[in-house]
């Protein structure tokens, strides 16, 4: 019998990570990106990743950089759903998870940390005449670890419909429900980029070259200890749910409750082709850059998935595209000291392929716009600042937007400073705040309660009539000796009256609403500091 997968959720980083850009792509490469993000039509070495052609107007020689971030983020989902049914309540109310009981108003807070304290990248470069070679390793995606330590309300709304369907066959039998659970992502999509690029005259550069990207994933969370609280004359008793459905002769209702466990580890390489203009005119600059959809494959190495969730079966491949991105940019110098810059990115989230095709559940692709200064106050030091604002094409109640892996439009500011150590030698500093908006889904049938429990009771339905009608031939067939025949009709009273319980469950479940909704934020700091060394 196919059981009811009472769902393992996880913290899948590969959404955003915890850093800046489109749902599969971290922009945010460098320490200067930090105190200014539009960095689009920069002529520095961190151009190296964002415009690998307008490198090559720096001054002739070796360029390289070293980058050290940490980013520090959190994710929460307050959740609610049902609606009472005789003395049902509302589902989340009555839970006690990891020994601690829910809000009594029936809308929980589930809360996830994210961390990365050492996100490194490095730039290097080597400018001639005409020729300029460009190099940039990073992490593009992912780039920490995330733990709910609460659990996802995706997996724990359907442990706490086990007390529904009790006390739809007996009201007021079970007065909680309680599991122990908990979850953890960690993602790191690691790129080489690499490139060539040529200057066909003193204003025009072109950068050739592509990005190799690794990625190194694993999944980890269980549900265990699933329990009801059942009323009895001396109070609450509580015991192991598969116990009370089996005390019920109701053994096949007991196969919902057992524990779920996963931990998988997922990797895969793909290559991202990168083309770049760059055209540097009297004060102003202007550069364009097209990174071409990376075909990504995810391959799976579990070593345990009972969670029920086939995107994690041992030995499979999922679909992971990163999207294709255009960003145009200018830079215009204003005074001699002061530079102002503007970007602007498009990502196409769309077309590329995700697991079961969920891109097409997006409205559209994301965007940003970026706005820039930068001041040098003497010849040490320079101060600059910077805004973002990134928008995804999500639209209304989104089937993209899951607890697992969400995205919500966001505001960003940047600011630091350089410190010019030597001639050729320079620290930058940086901090980067994201304010995230909310995003609510409402959703009529929650996390698809209905559609998963009405599958498994269909299924369960399908197979108990099987097995009704087989002991009833045989019982009817006289083939049975006399003393073994109560055995037999034991099993069929057992099947019998499951089968009862079914239809009521049913007809309960039809006058019972599931509809809920998830409220989604985030929140996001990263600091930085870099060094510049010119050879």
């Amino acid at each position: 019998m196919r059981k009811l997968a009472i769902t393992v959720g996880l913290c899948a980083l590969n959404a955003v990570g915890v850093l800046a850009g489109g749902y599969l792509t971290n922009t945010n490469q460098s320490v200067s990106f930090l105190r200014n993000p539009a960095r689009d039509a920069v002529i520095a070495i961190d151009g190296a990743y964002f415009n690998p052609a307008g490198v090559s107007f720096m001054t002739p020689g070796w360029h390289m950089a070293f980058n050290i971030q940490s980013a520090y983020q959190s994710r929460s989902i307050t959740s609610a759903f049902g609606q009472s049914y005789g003395n049902l309540g509302l589902p989340f109310s009555t839970g006690i998870v990891n020994g601690r009981a829910n809000a009594a108003n029936g809308s929980k807070f589930f809360d996830g940390k994210a961390k990365a304290p050492v996100i490194p990248s490095i730039e290097l470069a080597r400018v001639g005449e005409h020729w300029t070679g460009t190099f940039h390793f990073g992490i593009t995606g992912g780039g920490g670890k995330c733990n709910f330590d609460d659990g996802l309300p995706s997996f724990e709304s359907q442990v706490a419909m086990l007390p529904v369907l009790v006390n739809i066959l007996s009201p007021n039998t079970v007065n909680n429900y309680t599991m122990d659970t908990h979850m953890q992502g960690r993602q790191y999509y690691f790129g080489g980029q690499f490139g060539i690029g040529y200057k066909f005259t003193p204003n025009l550069s072109v950068n050739v070259g592509g990005r190799v990207v690794y990625a190194d994933c694993n999944y980890y969370g269980y549900v265990r200890n699933i329990g009801v609280g059942i009323n009895t004359p001396a109070g609450v008793v509580n015991m192991p749910a598969s116990d009370f459905f089996t005390a019920q002769n109701m053994p096949h209702f007991a196969a919902v409750a057992e524990d779920r466990e996963l931990n998988c580890d997922q990797t895969g390489w793909g290559f991202t082709p990168i083309i770049s203009v760059d055209y540097k005119t009297g004060k102003w600059n202007f550069a364009a850059k097209y990174e071409f959809k990376t075909r990504l494959r995810l391959k799976n190495r579990s070593g345990v998935n009972t969670s029920g969730l086939s995107e994690f079966d041992d030995g499979k491949k999922i679909a992971a595209d990163i999207p294709a991105i255009l960003t145009l940019g200018a830079q215009y110098e204003i005074l001699d000291n002061l530079r102002a810059s503007a970007g602007f990115h498009y990502y196409f989230d769309k077309q590329a392929t995700q697991y079961e095709n969920k891109e097409e559940h997006l409205d559209g692709g994301g965007w940003e716009v970026l706005a820039g200064l930068e001041l040098d106050l003497n010849k040490r030091w320079t101060v600059s600042a910077g805004w973002q604002t990134t928008n995804y094409g999500l639209g209304e109640d989104s089937r993209f937007v899951t607890d697992m892996s969400f995205v919500t439009n966001s505001n960003s500011v940047g600011l630091g400073a350089t410190f010019r150590l030597k001639e050729r030698v320079k620290l930058n500093f940086a901090y980067f705040k994201t304010f995230y908006q909310h995003y609510r889904k409402n959703q009529p049938d929650y996390t698809d309660l209905k559609t998963k429990f009405g599958g498994m009771l269909g299924e369960m339905g399908t197979q108990l009539t099987a097995a009704q009608a087989q002991l009833t031939a045989y019982i009817n067939s006289g083939a049975i000796p006399a003393e073994q025949l109560p055995v037999y009709q034991q099993q069929l009273a057992v099947v019998n009256g499951e089968l009862g319980a079914l239809g009521a469950i049913n007809r309960g479940m039809a006058n019972y609403s599931t509809a809920g909704f998830d409220n989604f934020h985030r929140t996001n700091d990263v600091f930085g500091i870099g060094l510049e060394i010119d050879f």
